[in-house]
């Protein structure tokens, strides 16, 4: 190599040894990088030969031998991406065993077509709904059989319902009611409180004034305000006879009807509103010579 004669000798040799020394330290590099990737290779963990499903450490194994091995180009700390497992498909509500599943998925199917109304989604949950009323007609149908040979669970047994049957079941009733009110027309009256502005109260009143002509039970009319009504214009005041029937309660509304026992003063609510005649009948019947469930 010719430099020309004009250059400086140190200038050449420094520029000489600036080259060398760039040169030097490259390979240098080079070597201590290959020698670092020759010692990781072979120098792998203990339990990378115990992960391997053929016992071998990575750059002793090879693909062909571990189906799980990625080829050389794969980084050795690279693990297999986990299969995806497929999504099991929903079970059709036909195929449902129990009634919380089957309530389960009809809620969802309702909920999908209600927010998502397309054909398909009505018409997957109409069917759906249409299985379970055809569910619900068989276990109807069942169970009506199994009532009429079972004379146990026969509630036609206790409460007939042919017309006839009821008629008379009714007449029965009625006599029953009239019995039983004149029976306890002695030992019990109607304590009938009332205001004389309301207008309910002097619907209740005539209906009294009939039971108290045709039975003979004594009705006692207390006004709450002070003034009668036309049925019963000598009403007597309440002077504390409210909180005695009541229990210490108070009258909270009227009109209201109480059976009073003349012996100790105790009241039984019978109701309260406008009632019919026949209605208190039964009230006073079924309050006084009846126990819970016996009518039933």
């Amino acid at each position: 190599m010719k430099y020309p004669a004009s250059l400086p000798g140190p200038l050449l040799m420094g520029m000489l040894m600036g080259v060398l020394g760039a040169i030097a330290i490259f390979l240098l590099a080079v070597l201590l990088t290959a020698a670092g990737m020759t010692n990781k290779a072979h120098a792998a963990p203990n339990n990378e030969a115990a992960n391997s499903p053929s016992g071998k450490a990575w750059w002793d194994d090879t693909p062909w031998d571990n189906p799980e091995r990625g080829f050389n180009w794969y980084p050795p700390d690279a693990q297999p991406k986990p299969k995806k497992q497929a999504e099991p498909k929903p079970k059709s509500i036909k195929e449902m065993a129990t009634m919380e599943d089957l309530r389960k998925e009809l809620s969802r199917l309702k909920d999908m077509a209600i927010m998502q109304p397309t054909p398909n989604n009505l018409r997957v949950y109409l069917e759906a709904q249409t299985f379970l009323m055809d569910k619900s007609s068989v276990f109807a149908d069942t169970a009506r059989r199994v009532v009429w040979a079972t004379p146990a669970v026969d509630y036609n047994n206790r409460s007939p319902v042919a017309n006839f049957a009821r008629i008379e079941q009714q007449e029965r009733r009625l006599a029953g009611e009239r019995d039983a009110i004149r029976a306890i027309r002695n030992d019990y009256a109607l304590a009938f409180f009332f205001r004389s502005d309301c207008p309910y109260c002097h619907n209740q009143a005539p209906v009294l004034k009939a039971i108290e002509r045709q039975y003979g039970i004594k009705v006692l009319a207390i006004t709450m305000d002070g003034k009668g009504l036309p049925d019963y214009p000598d009403a007597r005041p309440d002077n504390g006879v409210s909180a005695v029937i009541s229990g210490g309660n108070g009258i909270q509304m009227v009109p209201s009807l109480f059976l009073v026992d003349r012996k100790n003063q105790s009241g039984i609510p019978i109701g309260t509103g406008v009632l019919a005649q026949d209605e208190i009948l039964t009230r006073i019947r079924v309050l006084t010579q009846t126990v819970p469930g016996q009518d039933f």
